[in-house]
């Protein structure tokens, strides 16, 4: 059977990228491939159109002394390089093919490691659609991220006074992570997120356990609390029963290290 192909356009400037996505209607947006590339061959995902982002169109990086502004197709590898922590940690990937083409705005669009960390650091997102350009909390960004379509231009991250990360991962390098959690250090306190929570699942931010911090408690009683923060499921990696039951002791750990870092 033969199939359609689809309409290509290929930006190799940030006004190429933002023009040929207009406001995202039927576009699907290829950076580095790791995730669109294997959907395509398995017949999964049929594009429409394709805008293929050259490294050139949105790969600029300003590293500064007290932040960092990353564009969209950076690559996790040089990410690592640059990023503080636990940004840095959530980048480097064992997988050196994945880490070396995959870039942060395709991670960041499939619940990808770095979600947690950009929470946990308080980044900012600065993307384009319908209505133009916007500078968002990542939060914000996250919350409307399946029900509209934007591109990621770039990202915001103030440098912490200190970072954690902390991940379960399955021995073979290509296989997701089971659980992440990220922890900072930032002028207002500390801050916690975790992720891998499910297949697709968006990373969140732990609130009660950052108040339990905030009032004196220990890191390990203050893990426990995480359990007012999330919702697992079930996926091919774990059991929402087992992330709830392994989740504290990773928090606990991540804190742990960051009382170490400070």
């Amino acid at each position: 059977m033969l199939l359609s192909q689809p309409e290509v356009t290929v930006a190799r400037t940030a006004a190429e990228a933002i023009e040929g996505f207009g406001d995202g209607t039927d576009v699907t947006v290829v950076a580095g491939g790791t995730i669109v590339t294997p959907l395509v061959w398995n017949g999964r995902l049929r594009p429409g159109r394709a805008l293929l982002l050259a490294p050139s169109a949105l790969g600029g990086l300003d590293d500064g002394e007290t932040a960092l502004t990353v564009g969209a197709t950076v690559s996790l590898a040089r990410l690592a390089e640059v990023a503080p922590e636990p940004l840095a940690s959530a980048a480097g990937i064992p997988d050196p093919e994945i880490r070396g083409q995959a870039t942060v705005g395709g991670n960041l669009h499939v619940a990808g490691d770095l979600q947690p960390a950009l929470l946990a650091l308080g980044a900012r997102v600065r993307s384009a659609g319908a209505g133009g350009e916007r500078v968002e909390p990542v939060a914000d960004y996250l919350a409307r991220l399946r029900g509209e379509p934007r591109l990621v231009l770039s990202l915001e991250v103030e440098r912490p006074r200190a970072g954690a990360w902390v991940e379960q991962r399955r021995r073979h390098s290509h296989t997701a992570t089971v659980l992440t959690v990220a922890v900072a250090r930032r002028q207002d306190g500390v801050h916690v997120a975790v992720g891998s929570l499910g297949e697709l699942r968006p990373a969140v931010t732990c609130p009660s356990v950052e108040r339990a911090l905030a009032a004196g408690a220990s890191p390990r009683e203050a893990a426990d609390a995480v359990a007012d923060d999330v919702d697992a499921e079930d996926d091919s990696l774990a059991s929402a029963w087992y992330r709830k039951r392994v989740l504290p002791v990773l928090v606990a750990r991540a804190l742990a290290r960051l009382e170490e870092g400070a």
